[in-house]
C-alpha cells in the first residue's frame, strides 16, 4: 500500500499538481524579490 502511494506521489498522472507547484514557488519569489527590491529601496532611502 505505502510503496503504491508512494509512486502515485512521485508520479502523478494529473497534470494540474506539477503547474500548481510551479505557479506557487513562481509567485513565491515573485513576492520574496519584490520585498526585498522594495526593502532595498527603503535602506537606501533611509540611508541618504
Amino acid at each position: 500500500m505505502a510503496g503504491s502511494d508512494d509512486a502515485n506521489d512521485n508520479g502523478g498522472p494529473e497534470p494540474g499538481t506539477g503547474r500548481k507547484l510551479l505557479w506557487f514557488v513562481g509567485l513565491w519569489l515573485a513576492g520574496v524579490m519584490v520585498l526585498g527590491i522594495i526593502a532595498y529601496g527603503i535602506r537606501l532611502f533611509i540611508g541618504t
